[in-house]
């Protein structure tokens, strides 16, 4: 069995005093969260927590985040971030799917923790600060732990429309960490602003920025004025954003007297991001641009460096997903997988130790998934002459508003339950705030007449707000190919941005 080092090892020995995690008020050094992770670790062992079990986290951004996280990856436990946004049936079936023995809720959420069954339950607050000051330390030192135990489980949206467990190893975290390193330079003197909740994939930039001593300052609730306050607050010098949270940054009010002069690295991804709106921000910002490409369950594939991010003599490029990242490798491949010549598009697939072990309780998914050793995006794309990735499509219809993955089938399996509609497909089409929006073709059962508003609140009392369709269409029948299946690009082409 191969070990990694412990996420504080580095920090803990040459910068144990450092702020490492910043939260409005709150922050603690690393020397204190070393030592609250080693509380929490105790507690663990109270609770009867054995390695392998699972321990899920229900709430947003919080600098308890850091030491759960911690606490677990030593005590051999796998953490579970539930994404806060999802409705409670949504909450439930990932809860039923995983099965964690224990459950740790941020206090806004301790009325969503009632409805879900789980063995512990405990909340963050008065509750878990007295459990904690009166835990003893447990004998868990940072140093090493299992290279090939999983340290978490982040649930995304399959080619089936359900949310599937992806099983990251410890080993894939140290090699994404090294990765996030070398590609974003970063050093103990960087500040680095957290601006997506935590539940997402992007949390592992904060585990790179903590391995090498940096500090860490969360944004609870995004608000592009309270980010612009802290990137100067903080004198911040690396921050992460998905694209709509770029394109609210500079189009905000007062944002030419801002003070971007300590900042030297904007990192997004996500989504696409229109070369207009980046253009905008590279010239505003004056810092350097890294943009990420990738999944869940492989870390970032590729990227496109600050170099490439000049829009007067390289604007080709800002439409590109650029190249690939250290220690990943790509190709492009048809059906059969296939390579396909230079330039011509197919499936993107890539390789390398960042790569996810397993989905959960899915086995043949995951065999399908990493045929050949090769995880097979379902993106649609090409590469140029000189290696760089373009993204033309998404090959199973994911549509991505905000940042936020949503399945098409996952609204449409709802809207399907709605008494008056008969027949329904769910696309994204281009939305200069979200870069996609959730589109809504219907078809109304005979004598029905469509309710806005009704449908809305149907769908919203069974899904995210952000997967509830923003803009709905009745027709009277939905194309469908020889074998049955709706045409959504025939759908696609009739809707203008």
């Amino acid at each position: 069995m191969g070990f990694v080092p412990d996420l504080l090892s580095y920090a803990c020995t040459h910068a144990p005093n450092h702020p490492a995690v910043v939260a409005g008020e709150r922050r603690f050094t690393f020397s204190e969260l070393d030592a609250r992770a080693r509380r929490l670790a105790r507690l663990f062992r109270d609770w009867s927590l054995e390695a392998g079990d699972i321990v899920a986290l229900l709430a947003k951004n919080e600098p308890e985040y850091f030491e759960i996280h911690i606490a677990a990856i030593r005590a051999g436990l796998v953490l579970l971030p539930l994404n806060c946004r999802l409705a409670p049936p949504e909450l439930q079936y990932i809860v039923n799917d995983a099965r964690p023995r224990l459950l740790i809720c941020g206090e806004e959420f301790s009325a969503i923790s009632k409805t879900l069954q789980v063995e512990h339950k405990c909340h963050l607050g008065a509750e878990y600060d007295r459990l904690l000051a009166s835990a003893e330390p447990a004998d868990s030192p940072c140093g090493w732990v299992s290279a090939e135990a999983p340290f978490v489980i982040l649930y995304t949206s399959g080619t089936t429309g359900r949310p599937k467990g992806t099983i990251i190893s410890n080993r894939a975290l140290f090699a994404r960490i090294g990765c996030n390193l070398f590609e974003y330079q970063i050093t103990a003197e960087d500040r680095f602003l957290m601006c997506l909740q935590l539940f997402h994939i992007g949390s592992i930039n904060c585990l790179s920025h903590l391995y090498v001593g940096s500090t860490v300052v969360l944004v609870k609730d995004f608000e592009a004025g309270h980010a612009l306050a802290l990137l100067s607050r903080h004198r911040t010098t690396v921050v992460l954003m998905v694209p709509t949270m770029i394109n609210a940054v500079i189009t905000q009010q007062g944002v030419a007297s801002a003070d971007f002069a300590t900042l030297r690295l904007v990192v997004y991804g996500g989504s696409p991001i229109p070369p207009v709106i980046l253009s905008r921000a590279v010239d505003l910002m004056g810092c350097g641009f890294l943009q990420t490409y990738g999944m869940t369950e492989t870390n970032a594939i590729t990227f496109l460096r600050p170099r490439d991010h000049d829009p007067a003599r390289k604007s080709h490029l800002l439409a590109s997903a650029g190249t690939v990242g250290l220690g990943m490798e790509i190709r492009i491949v048809d059906g059969e997988d296939r390579d396909v010549a230079r330039g011509a598009a197919g499936e993107i697939v890539c390789r390398g130790p960042c790569l996810m072990d397993r989905y959960l309780n899915l086995p043949d998914a995951t065999a399908k998934a990493l045929r050949g050793g090769w995880m097979h995006t379902g993106d649609v794309g090409y590469c140029d002459e000189e290696g760089y990735l373009f993204v033309t499509d998404r090959k199973h219809d994911m549509i991505v508003s905000g940042g936020e993955n949503i399945y098409p089938r996952e609204v449409e399996d709802v809207l399907f339950e709605h008494p008056d509609i008969l027949d329904a497909a769910v696309i994204g089409v281009p939305d200069h705030k979200w870069g996609e929006r959730v589109h809504a073709v219907l078809v109304l059962r005979q004598g029905s007449v469509l309710d806005r508003d009704g449908v809305m609140a149907f769908t919203r009392a069974r899904l995210a707000g952000y997967k509830v369709p923003k803009t709905l269409e009745v027709v009277p029948v939905l194309p469908r190919n020889a074998t049955g299946k709706v045409a959504k690009n025939e759908l696609r082409k009739r809707e203008k941005p």
